[in-house]
């Protein structure tokens, strides 16, 4: 049995949502707790890095509350610990130019904010997220298609990308990204539809996101694959996947199998 097994605070998909708030300032952490308190969440506050990588584990959080620098310019301890938990959500305060809040979101934020926002949006924004994370959440015995193009491979019960042969690590929100481009392979995907499909509809940020994310993770696959083109940025419309992938002849982009549990 593991440590997360014998946790009574284990989250179930009934639990109310839970969130840590880790902000340097007292009265920063104070008012995020209570925003959060008033819109349903367990909550549990600390300025303390190991406290903080400690209640990963023994208060397993939907969402982390942390501050700007810790993803900005390079991601800390703590941010490197939290995503090592594919199903927390992480929002960055105060991060107030147009630089530190694109290098927050390459560096593993799921979301920005400046240090002018309310605890109020913060709270929102954080329901927001924790919604899209549970929902999407794998069952273990409901069957997953695994979709295969050429050289990419998506597994979305795994939450595992692969380019010929190799693993690929992704955020949340990349992978998330991709497995809604790779579903409609034939189709434009419009920044608006990713938006809804990978953040809600309620969610508060603009669509540059979208862009920030997924020119993150091209990075990323380009790195196994230099030659390979991923996808198709359509100006002003959305992203679609190349030709070349979906016309690959050795591609088989829906393979349907059953997890069944051990």
């Amino acid at each position: 049995m593991t440590v997360l097994e014998m946790n009574p605070t284990s989250r179930t998909a009934a639990s109310p949502p839970r969130a840590l708030v880790t902000l340097s300032h007292p009265s920063d952490r104070r008012t995020a707790e209570d925003a959060l308190s008033r819109h349903g969440f367990s909550v549990r506050t600390t300025d303390d890095r190991r406290a903080a990588t400690a209640l990963l584990l023994t208060y397993s959080p939907d969402v982390v509350v942390i501050d700007a620098r810790e993803v900005y310019p390079r991601p800390s301890d703590l941010v490197d610990a939290v995503r090592r938990h594919h199903d927390v959500g992480t929002i960055a305060v105060g991060a107030n130019s147009d630089r530190q809040r694109i290098v927050s979101l390459e560096n593993g934020a799921d979301d920005v904010v400046s240090t002018e926002v309310s605890a109020e949006e913060i709270a929102l924004r954080c329901r927001s997220l924790t919604g899209r994370l549970r929902k999407a959440a794998p069952i273990d015995d409901a069957p997953v298609a695994i979709m295969e193009f050429g050289p990419l491979r998506v597994d979305p019960a795994r939450r595992e990308i692969r380019v010929r042969g190799h693993e690929v690590p992704a955020t949340r929100l990349e992978f998330d990204l991709l497995c809604r481009i790779c579903r409609t392979p034939h189709e434009v995907v419009s920044r608006i539809d990713l938006m809804e499909a990978v953040w809600g509809p309620n969610w508060f940020g603009d669509t540059h996101v979208v862009d920030v994310h997924l020119s993150n993770l091209r990075r990323k696959l380009r790195s196994r694959d230099p030659g390979q083109q991923f996808w198709t940025n359509v100006r002003g419309i959305g992203f679609r996947l190349t030709d070349e992938l979906v016309l690959d002849q050795g591609a088989s982009p829906l393979r349907r199998i059953t997890r069944c549990s051990a």
